[in-house]
């Protein structure tokens, strides 16, 4: 059974729900703490372009991938995941238009044939072809139906399906400031283990490495960081000192666990 009727599915979606923030404290924010910057997205593609060495998920990758293959990237940002793969056409899938924009320009720089494709999968699924790999590079966590979402993704994949994702939950290292400053205590599910018992209960013969990678895709690392994470926290601008000591004495990490998934695709490219 997949899609929504799935009880590891609906567990996964509950688990998420409990890390909403609480409404009375999304209320009296001057911002909402639910925010990106697109610079960070930016910042990270171009990291992933320079850097000499493969991950675990760019080795996953290439080795099933055909030289000059295709590659679907859902929820491609900029390009970080796909655009460093020895593709000849990159499909990417983001419901940002600006980072639509971003992907397709440094696609064009590094002389990949690229396409674009504005919306949230899969509701874009049947507009978007198959591919011999599909990459989906921390995205599981906001996405409530994991196996109607990780089901379209199989569908599209002639070789392969590689996803990376946190090991925990990618807000987990703000837990110590939630409690500290509100007495907010934070969920600990769900993780990549259990991402991996519900593809599992699909079907799927998912394979797995676990490994560090620095904190990326966050933005929090710069001289705004006590701002930015008193954004995402609620905080007004008369607790920020406060932070900032809790700060001092509990850093936030610089890495963290990722966890590289993969399987076999069943699509026809």
């Amino acid at each position: 059974m997949t899609g929504r009727d799935n009880a590891a599915n609906r567990r996964w979606a509950s688990a998420l729900c409990r890390w909403a923030i609480p409404d009375d404290l999304v209320a009296a924010a001057a911002e909402t703490p639910y925010f990106f910057s697109h610079a960070v997205f930016a910042a990270a593609a171009d990291a992933a372009l320079d850097r000499a060495d493969d991950t675990v998920s760019d080795a996953v990758a290439k080795e099933a991938l055909p030289d000059g293959g295709a590659v679907l990237d859902v929820g491609v940002g900029a390009g970080a995941a796909s655009l460093r793969l020895p593709a000849g056409h990159v499909i990417g899938v983001d419901p940002d238009a600006e980072l639509l924009e971003a992907f397709t320009a440094r696609a064009a720089r590094r002389g990949i044939r690229s396409t674009a494709i504005q919306g949230a999968w899969p509701d874009v699924e049947s507009r978007t072809p198959s591919v011999h790999v599909v990459v989906c590079h921390h995205v599981v966590y906001n996405v409530g139906d994991l196996a109607g979402f990780a089901t379209a993704l199989t569908a599209h994949a002639g070789r392969r399906v590689v996803i990376e994702l946190t090991a925990v939950h990618p807000m987990t290292w703000l837990s110590p400031y939630w409690e500290a400053l509100h007495g907010i205590r934070q969920p600990d599910r769900p993780t990549a283990d259990d991402a991996v018992a519900l593809l599992t209960g699909l079907g799927l013969e998912v394979r797995q490495q676990r490994w560090r990678r620095p904190v990326q895709m966050i933005g929090e690392n710069d001289a705004d960081a006590v701002a930015r994470i008193a954004r995402r926290l609620c905080l007004p601008l008369d607790r920020h000192e406060e932070l900032a000591r809790v700060l001092a004495r509990d850093p936030p990490p610089t890495e963290r666990d990722v966890v590289t998934l993969w399987w076999e695709g069943r699509g026809d490219p």
